[in-house]
């Protein structure tokens, strides 16, 4: 801590208590990420879900299962496997963005597309 008279600087970074030195937060929310790779692939286990947004598979469960009280998607069982299907025309929940699920998606498909190439 420095003191300067008038105030006082604050120079020395706070520690966290989980020991990391990166903090781990995103702008775009596990549930947009679940939602894109779900329009990506239909027919993806959350096991695979789970895999790429770097969640568990019980959280992935429960993303999922939030969307579709939502309305943003539906789930069909076929044989063993689930199919789901994003609504596209739904407008985005977020204050002052008018814009609908499918503009959203566009934008952060192709931001996955060029993150997997990189």
């Amino acid at each position: 801590m420095v003191d300067t008279g008038d105030s006082t600087i604050v120079s020395k970074l706070m520690k966290s208590s989980s020991r990391k030195t990166d903090p781990q937060w995103s702008l775009v929310t596990n549930h947009g990420h679940v939602l894109a790779y779900i329009s990506m692939d239909r027919d993806a286990r959350l096991r695979d879900l789970a895999d790429r947004v770097g969640i568990t598979e019980r959280r992935a469960a429960q993303i999922v299962s939030e969307l579709g009280r939502a309305g943003y998607l539906t789930k069909t069982r076929v044989g063993r496997r689930n199919r789901y299907q994003v609504d596209r025309r739904m407008t985005v929940q977020a204050p002052r963005l008018l814009m609908t699920v499918s503009q959203l998606l566009a934008v952060l498909v192709a931001a996955l597309d060029k993150s997997s190439l990189a």
